[in-house]
C-alpha cells in the first residue's frame, strides 16, 4: 500500500472502532443488542434500550409507498399518509408542543416511515396522542383539498430541483409512469382522480399490524415499554399482510436523454438497475456506491480534484425491493459539459473492465463500515435503519451484525457483482442544463 491509502485505511478503521464496534462481545455492534417481540395484534416490535440520554424515539414502518399507487392515482400513498397524521384539533397540537414532542413523515417507494420523538418522561402521553390520531384519522373533504394543494407546491419544488428532477427522470425511464416510476406527489390529473374512498381503502389496507413494524429506542426499562406499546399500538387492527404486485424489474426505455434547463450548471448522470434487494445485494450495492462516489478518494474524485472538471460528484443507490437503482452524477459548467460526460463514461467503462483492486477494496470496506456507524450514531437514525431492514425483509439483525456481514463480502464477489450489473450498454445517460 502507498503511504496515503495506508493512513486513510488506518484512520477509518480507528473511527469505525470508536463509532460502535467496541459495543460488546459477539456479532452485535450497534449499541445494546436489540430484541424483537410481537404484540397480540401481530405487530412486530424491535426494542433497544439506551441509557445515554433521557429521550425516546419511535419509528413506525408502514409497508406502503408510491410503488403501491394504483395506475392513474399517483400520489395516493403520500396523500393518505399525510392525512393519517393530521392533528384533529389545536388542543392536541398544544399538548405535543408543551411536551417538547414532535413527529415527521417520510414516504418512499416501498414504504412510509413515521418518526415520533419525545422526552422519555413524556413518551406515554405523546404516544397516546399519536396512536389516537393515526388509528382514527379524519378524512374530510377540507383536509383532503388542503393536502392536495400542498402537494401541488411540492410538485413544483421537485421539478425545480435538478437533483430531484434527475432522480425522477431516471426512475421513470426504467419503470414508466407507475409503480417505482410514479410521481410521489402525483400530478394534476392524478390528484383530481383521487377520491375519499380511494384514501380510505388505501389506509385500511396498509395501516394494519400485519403491514407495520415498530422500533423504539429509549432509556426506560423494557417491561414498562412493552406495556406502553401494547396499550397504544395494540389497538391497531390486525389486518393481513399485503402481497406486493408483480415485480418491477424494468429496463431503460431509451439510452440517453437531454433536458434543457436555463441554469449556470449542467447535471450529468448515469443510472443503471441493480438486482433485487437482499441482505447480500444491499451490502454489495453499498460498497459500490461508496467506491464510486462517496468522499475523497472515490473513483469519481479525480474529476473534481485533479482536473477541476466538476463542482461535485456523487453516487446514490435507491434500495427498491424489486430492483435497486444506482445513479452516479456530477455537476459541471456548461462549457465543459461534453468533456465531463466523456470522462464520466470512461471511468465507468474502466470500472466494468478492471474491477476493484485489493487496495481499493480494503479502503472502500473500511470507509463503508465507518460511514455506517457514523450515520447510525443517533437514536433516530439507528431506529430508522432497524425499521427499514426489518420492514424490507432483511432482518433488523443485519444492522447490528453489519460489521461481521460486511467482512464476509470478498473482493471476488464484489467484482462479479460489477461484471453482472455494470456493462456499458445497461447505463442510462441523462443531461440536465443549458442547450
Amino acid at each position: 500500500m502507498k503511504p496515503g491509502p495506508v493512513r486513510l485505511f488506518c484512520l477509518l478503521c480507528i473511527f469505525a472502532f470508536h463509532a460502535g464496534v467496541r459495543a460488546q462481545d459477539g456479532t452485535w455492534r450497534l449499541g445494546r443488542e436489540a430484541h424483537a417481540f410481537v404484540l397480540e395484534n401481530g405487530l412486530t416490535v424491535i426494542l433497544q434500550t439506551d441509557a445515554a440520554a433521557a429521550n425516546s424515539v419511535v419509528q413506525l414502518f408502514v409497508r406502503g409507498g408510491s410503488r403501491d399507487d394504483p395506475p392513474g392515482n399517483s400520489g395516493l400513498a403520500y396523500l393518505t399518509m399525510r392525512l393519517a397524521l393530521e392533528i384533529p384539533d389545536q388542543t392536541k397540537l398544544q399538548e405535543l408542543m408543551d411536551f417538547g414532542s414532535s413527529f415527521s413523515l417520510r414516504v418512499s417507494e416501498d414504504y412510509s416511515l413515521i418518526t415520533i420523538r419525545a422526552l422519555s418522561r413524556h413518551l406515554e402521553p405523546t404516544l397516546e396522542i399519536m396512536a389516537a390520531i393515526f388509528t382514527q384519522p379524519l378524512f374530510s373533504g377540507l383536509r383532503i383539498d388542503g393536502i392536495k394543494e400542498q402537494m401541488r407546491h411540492l410538485q413544483k419544488k421537485e421539478s425545480d430541483d435538478p437533483n430531484e428532477l434527475m432522480r425522477a427522470l431516471a426512475t421513470a425511464n426504467f419503470f414508466g409512469s407507475s409503480g417505482y416510476g410514479g410521481r410521489l406527489f402525483g400530478d394534476e390529473s392524478s390528484l383530481a382522480a383521487i377520491r375519499k374512498k380511494d384514501i380510505q381503502d388505501f389506509f385500511s389496507a396498509h395501516f394494519t399490524a400485519a403491514n407495520m413494524v415498530a422500533v423504539i429506542i429509549s432509556d426506560q426499562d423494557e417491561n414498562s415499554l412493552k406495556r406502553l406499546l401494547a396499550r397504544c399500538l395494540g389497538r391497531l387492527p390486525a389486518g393481513r399482510k399485503i402481497t406486493p404486485g408483480p415485480p418491477q424489474t424494468g429496463q431503460a426505455a431509451q439510452p440517453a436523454l437531454a433536458v434543457t434547463r436555463q441554469s449556470a450548471q449542467t447535471h450529468i448522470a448515469c443510472a443503471v438497475l441493480l438486482p433485487e434487494l437482499s441482505a447480500e445485494n444491499y451490502l454489495l450495492a453499498g460498497l459500490l456506491q461508496t467506491w464510486l462516489g462517496k468522499g475523497i478518494g472515490c473513483k469519481l474524485w479525480p474529476l473534481r480534484d485533479q482536473s477541476d472538471l466538476t463542482y461535485g460528484v456523487n453516487a446514490d443507490v435507491r434500495p427498491n425491493r424489486d430492483a435497486m437503482l444506482l445513479t452516479v452524477y456530477l455537476k459541471t459548467g456548461f462549457e465543459r459539459a461534453d468533456e465531463a460526460r466523456i470522462s464520466l463514461l470512461q471511468i465507468l467503462k474502466a470500472v466494468y473492465e478492471n474491477g476493484i483492486s485489493e487496495e481499493e477494496f480494503a479502503t472502500t470496506a473500511a470507509y463503508e463500515l465507518a460511514d455506517f456507524f457514523r450515520e447510525n450514531e443517533s437514536r433516530e437514525r439507528r431506529a430508522a435503519t432497524l425499521a427499514f431492514m426489518e420492514g424490507m425483509g432483511l432482518s433488523y439483525r443485519l444492522a447490528g451484525e453489519f460489521a461481521a456481514r460486511l467482512g464476509e463480502v470478498t473482493r471476488d464477489k464484489f467484482n462479479r457483482f460489477i461484471r453482472d450489473g455494470l456493462a456499458p450498454e445497461r447505463w442510462f445517460l441523462l443531461r440536465i442544463g443549458p442547450k
